[in-house]
């Protein structure tokens, strides 16, 4: 789903031979992170986490003009009272009366936009709030990438090369329970989730 993950993998080293201190390193990486997230979870988290899917910013970029082909509708409608008075004439008799004539009219109104069917204007505004969406999602992307590979190279330290003295120790593993808690806020929670070191 995400170059980057394919990128990554291709750049890893490879297993070394057992007996040598790069093996003993791998061994010891995998048990530190043993029952934790993979990248590829860990990315796809953030991905998730970032806004609509793919799908989702396609259709937003053809519903504007996929809507020109319903029309607008308008209904009007009126009533009116008209009188007329008449005078006149009628042989030896002058007439007066007055006439009633009420009217209701109601009319209903169909319009379509033929123009909007080759580019509306809101195709415009959806695309560039699809590439903000792709955008973002990309940052949190790469910032999860970037956290997690940070993460284990601390957990690696602590490991291989615990500090000497307490403070130090201390500072790194708050720097491992740093480092997570921003993983956790960029994939929902994905290392609280009971898989904590």
């Amino acid at each position: 789903m995400l170059p980057l993950a394919a990128l990554l993998v291709a750049l890893a080293p490879p297993p070394a031979a057992p007996g040598t201190a790069e093996a003993e390193a791998f061994r010891a990486l995998a048990r530190a992170t043993a029952g934790e997230p993979t990248i590829a979870e860990v990315q796809r988290a953030a991905a998730d986490l970032a806004g609509a899917d793919d799908d989702q910013l396609r259709s937003w970029v053809v519903r504007p003009r996929t809507a020109a082909w319903l029309p607008r509708l308008s209904v009007e409608g009126s009533h009116t009272e008209r009188d007329t008075r008449v005078i006149g004439v009628t042989g030896t008799v002058e007439s007066d009366y007055l006439r009633l004539a009420p009217t209701t009219q109601v009319g209903v109104r169909l319009a379509w936009d033929l123009d909007r069917l080759i580019f509306a204007r809101d195709e415009v505004g959806a695309a560039w709030t699809a590439s903000r969406i792709l955008d973002r999602r990309e940052e949190r992307v790469r910032r999860a990438t970037k956290a997690y590979f940070h993460r284990r190279r601390l957990l690696l330290q602590l490991l291989l090369d615990p500090p000497r003295e307490a403070l130090a120790r201390a500072e790194r593993e708050n720097q491992v329970d740093e480092v997570t808690a921003e993983l956790d806020g960029l994939t929902g929670g994905l290392f609280s989730a009971g898989r904590m070191r």
